[in-house]
């Protein structure tokens, strides 16, 4: 899981988002690689906002590189040591909030390469959160280990009540230190980023609240309009909402339209062809659909693939006899339904108000026992 004064960022922010860019303003990142690369001196560099990707070649373990700087973003590094001496990598990211030098140290060990920054604003109040998080998470895993054995993450059979155990633990953990680090910071870019990054972790009022704290240069990042839309869309998605009217479009290019279903007990089902326990889920939502189909039931499939075409492909490998939309810009999925992960379910009545949010297998097979008395 791995400061700028606030009156300062928020009159930098301010003047970036509404003054002129006749000035270019640059950003230097300057990294230097500590241990062996073998031989493996390549670094790629990503980012996304703005959406830009450079390959740079590691000259006496040294890099460096130069970019505009437009708005506050998230720089990635991934090193070809990482992907062929140990198989792959996950980008690590460092936070840019605002123009300047920054000096990255790469540093190499039996994991595999570690990045961090010695300098950055941002980035130093990011950092510490994360280490803070980091202990915290080993503390939870303590905690079960001592309550359910030294050896219960090692077993192959899962355990749910551990497992509960540890996301209730790492959850309070998590949401404690949220309010923590924005409370304390709420001019940085940090704060955008550590409430966007673990709003899950997080209630309703408290997540709201710290929002509301952020200085009005930060609401106006992407990160944090994220974080608006959340807090909007939980309030449209809770147990005795209606939610509104939406189009989509079917395989066919045909409008799906949401209150076409009224009248019905409507699930609907967010999914992606990309999620493994999406599609390992449909047997079973094809034997709920041919016991309920003629009781007044219907399945609505809804892909967030931002590939259509993947959406396609997959669709029709799985050949549920439902109807399917697609959903590729997250504009009901994100917006009227706060999907954070896949797959989520929603039980809609028949007249349209939300009666099961976000259950699981067991909790939509006993509602629906419920409804139709079986």
């Amino acid at each position: 899981m791995r400061l700028m004064k606030h009156a300062c960022l928020s009159l930098l922010l301010a003047g970036l988002y509404t003054g002129s860019h006749a000035q270019q303003q640059e950003v230097v990142i300057k990294g230097t690689v500590i241990g062996d690369t073998r031989g493996y001196n390549r670094m790629d560099l990503y980012s996304r906002y703005p959406d830009r990707y450079d390959s740079l070649k590691i000259v006496h373990n040294t890099f460096t590189i130069t970019y505009s700087f437009e708005a506050p973003y998230r720089q990635l590094f991934a090193s070809q040591y990482d992907m062929e001496v140990k198989d792959g990598y996950a980008p690590q990211g460092i936070l840019i909030d605002k123009p300047g030098t920054y000096n990255i140290i790469a540093r190499i060990d039996s994991n595999g390469t570690h990045y961090s920054a010695t300098n950055g604003d941002a980035q130093q109040v990011f950092a510490a959160f994360a280490a803070d998080q980091d202990k915290a998470s080993d503390a939870a895993e303590k905690t079960i280990m001592q309550k359910y054995g030294a050896d219960v993450f090692a077993k192959r059979e899962p355990n749910p009540a551990a497992e509960a155990d540890l996301t209730s633990l790492t959850n309070a953990a998590t949401s404690r230190l949220v309010k923590q680090y924005v409370g304390k910071n709420p001019g940085s870019y940090a704060a955008a980023i550590i409430l966007q990054r673990n709003s899950g972790a997080v209630d309703s009022k408290t997540l709201e609240s710290l929002y509301q704290r952020l200085t009005p240069a930060i609401k106006s990042l992407r990160e944090a309009k994220d974080v608006a839309t959340e807090i909007s869309a939980r309030k449209l998605s809770t147990v005795g909402s209606t939610p509104a009217d939406f189009t989509l479009k079917n395989g066919d290019e045909q409008p799906v339209k949401l209150s076409a279903f009224r009248g019905k007990y409507l699930l609907i089902d967010f999914w992606a062809s990309w999620c493994g326990p999406c599609r390992a889920a449909f047997p079973h939502m094809r034997e709920l659909y041919a016991k309920y189909k003629d009781k007044n039931f219907e399945i609505l499939s809804i892909s967030t693939d931002r590939d259509k075409a993947a959406w396609l492909k997959a669709m029709k490998e799985e050949n549920n006899p439902w109807p399917q939309a697609h959903d590729g810009q997250g504009t009901v999925s994100k917006k009227q339904f706060n999907v954070q992960l896949l797959p989520t379910l929603y039980l809609i009545s028949p007249e349209g108000k939300i009666i099961a949010q976000k259950p699981d297998e067991a909790a939509i097979d006993k509602k629906l026992a419920a409804i139709f008395g079986i």
